[in-house]
């Protein structure tokens, strides 16, 4: 792994800008909150199950923050990379969410992954 030098120059980002870049420039390229998102545990139905339940906490987190609801029931059919990174980020809140009700996913997902480099 490259590490991160301080060849450019100091300068401040903010923590959203800071996560993405951390990302890139440690090469790290795997994405967890795609890969739980998209899941298909044991079939079609149940992975789509999953995501409503998913884009359902999704939208009340949106709604706590005063945003209109950006997911339709008919999303759950979609896949992690055709949302919008405003949506993959109220995605990942989401996951978050669910992980500290229960276990089914890693301890974290971070917001870093908003970002698709394919």
């Amino acid at each position: 792994m490259a590490s991160i030098g301080t060849d450019q120059s100091n300068r401040k980002l903010p923590f959203r800008e800071f996560t993405v870049e951390w990302r890139v420039k440690a090469n790290i390229n795997r994405n967890n909150a795609c890969r739980h998102f998209n899941a298909n545990p044991h079939d079609e139905q149940t992975g789509n199950a999953n995501r409503e339940v998913i884009l359902f906490c999704a939208n009340r987190i949106a709604e706590m923050k005063s945003i209109q609801r950006p997911f339709k029931a008919a999303d759950s059919n979609r896949r992690f990379e055709t949302f919008t990174e405003d949506e993959r980020e109220i995605i990942i809140e989401a996951l978050n969410f669910i992980i500290r009700l229960t276990k089914p996913f890693p301890d974290y997902f971070s917001l870093g992954e908003r970002v698709i480099s394919i």
